[in-house]
């Protein structure tokens, strides 16, 4: 009787094995997008698995990184049989009802998802962006979610973890293909100041880059990251390896005050919680007690606790605002967020001196 090939009950994507080829070069990927001649959105989807290995491909990944264009090609058309034959094996019912619970228009327009009219397609495309082999493994992925959120009890509950996990799981993809020098808690303590300094720039493109040097440095690499529909979260923070972190900041509000407080939680998180939760911070998380050490962090980086006093007795008047904000070296937007969230002010009150982005002005700075 002959030996029947052996099936395995997973898939591994082609960039599983270019992740590994780039890491024992210590090539990134920006270095492979030049020497292919490709855009870096062209190397992101290989090593995501949205992009597929054609003849044109396969050879230059032969040519930068190794291997032949037939082993390329291979490695590809392996994982397309591997990865139909584990999403055939869901019931239809099953990956539809799974498909329904993410933000398929948004991670589609965003590039996260390829365009397809089949169901069939989108089920595997969504698969391989989570690197799952079912719905199963996924919900049990992200099941710490289903315990610590306040919008748990919420109908719409699914849903709002699909677009959540999605945001989260993008992130990661883009976090993972960044080089950072490994995590230092103290080089991160030493860096504080000079990155509350760039509070007062009024230039994203020039905080961002900085931003993202500063963080870099110390093992942390900071994500910018529109939130599709569906998620509330403005923040996250997750370690990805013991040696390299992740801040993911989605711009949610549109203004300096919330950006700043958000970064500075996060970094809270990372110094304050160790390496071995995931935080996602927003309108529907619990405020457990993490949170608010996280909160009592951030605000004690953006105002000096010897300044506290003062602060607390500001009049709302413009120029005041302005006049402690230079005093303390951060923008009086912050000051102003400060006011509000201490209830000092109501939250219309001198918005006017906050910073406010666009998202075609994110975009360019974070591209």
């Amino acid at each position: 009787m002959p030996e029947q090939a052996f099936q395995p009950e997973w898939f591994s994507k082609p960039g599983d094995t270019l992740r590994t080829l780039l890491d024992r070069r210590d090539l990134s990927p920006a270095a492979l997008a030049e020497c292919m001649g490709r855009d870096a959105s062209v190397i992101h989807g290989l090593l995501s698995g949205s992009v597929s290995i054609d003849d044109s491909l396969a050879g230059q990944l032969a040519g930068c990184v190794g291997g032949s264009a037939t082993f390329w090609k291979s490695r590809q058309q392996q994982f397309d049989k591997d990865l139909r034959r584990i999403a055939e094996a869901v019931p239809t019912e099953q990956a539809r009802a799974w498909l329904k619970t993410l933000p398929i228009k948004d991670m589609v327009a965003s590039g996260w998802l390829p365009a397809t009219d089949r169901s069939q397609d989108t089920f595997r495309a969504a698969l391989t962006y989570f690197d799952v082999n079912d719905p199963d493994e996924w919900r049990g992925r992200y099941a710490e979610f289903q315990n610590r959120f306040s919008f748990r009890t919420s109908p719409a509950f699914e849903s709002k973890v699909g677009a959540l996990a999605a945001w989260l799981r993008q992130a990661e993809i883009q976090a993972s293909s960044v080089p950072c020098r490994p995590w230092s808690a103290a080089g991160l303590r030493a860096r504080l100041a000079e990155m509350r300094v760039l509070t007062k720039a009024t230039n994203l493109t020039y905080v961002i880059p900085r931003l993202r040097a500063l963080c870099a440095e110390v093992g942390i690499v900071i994500v910018f990251l529109r939130a599709p529909a569906g998620c509330s979260a403005s923040g996250a923070t997750r370690f990805l390896s013991s040696t390299k972190a992740m801040i993911v900041l989605s711009f949610r509000y549109l203004s300096d005050d919330q950006f700043w407080f958000s970064f500075f939680h996060e970094i809270g998180h990372l110094l304050l919680h160790g390496d071995r939760s995931t935080f996602v911070d927003g309108d529907a998380a619990d405020m457990t007690e993490k949170e608010k050490e996280a909160n009592a962090f951030s605000e004690t980086v953006l105002v000096p606790p010897e300044r506290h006093e003062e602060l607390a007795s500001l009049r709302p008047r413009a120029r005041e605002v302005m006049r402690f904000a230079v005093s303390i070296g951060v923008s009086p937007g912050i000051v102003v967020g400060q006011m509000q969230h201490r209830r000092m002010i109501g939250p219309q009150q001198l918005n006017f001196l906050k910073r406010r982005y666009g998202w075609d002005e994110i975009q360019a700075a974070v591209a």
